[in-house]
């Protein structure tokens, strides 16, 4: 008898689960908010991937100098050529990881950005979730995770 019973009681709670879905694409397109935030962050991308080709055209000015004088110059100002070369190298790679990285700025103030917008969002969920009875909600866009249980 227990073992009978055993077999039906997942099927009862399974039945009183109540699941919905969103999908977070849709409402990134829809709300101008995020639609604003989107502009913001693709201008300073912009912005930023502008100074580091600078940087880098600095570099190439550097380079070609350092080899139209190459033979005039003594080793000392060779040297010290290089090392300056060597600097205008390291500074440029520090900018792009600092500014366009994966922990850079240009991520950083997205997150900054969209904050506030998500917690609405989620309160929205929540709100919604709670008058409906929905105990579980997934967003398809981020392969089903949960965004509300």
């Amino acid at each position: 008898m227990a073992l009978s019973l055993s077999a039906f009681l997942p099927a009862a709670l399974q039945a009183d689960v109540k699941i919905g879905y969103i999908d977070s694409e849709i409402l990134r397109e829809r709300m101008p908010e995020f639609q604003q935030i989107q502009r913001e962050i693709e201008r300073l991308r912009q912005q930023y991937e502008q100074e580091a080709l600078d940087r880098q055209s600095k570099l190439v000015k550097l380079q070609e100098d350092f080899q139209k004088q190459e033979l005039l110059l003594s080793e000392a100002k060779k040297a010290q050529m290089q090392v300056e070369f060597e600097a205008a190298v390291q500074q440029l790679q520090e900018f792009t990881q600092d500014k366009l990285g994966p922990n850079g700025e240009l991520i950083r103030k997205n997150i900054e950005l969209s904050s506030p917008i998500f917690e609405k969002v989620n309160a929205a969920l929540e709100e919604l979730a709670e008058a409906e009875s929905y105990d579980f909600i997934f967003d398809v866009a981020s392969n089903g995770a949960i965004v509300y249980a």
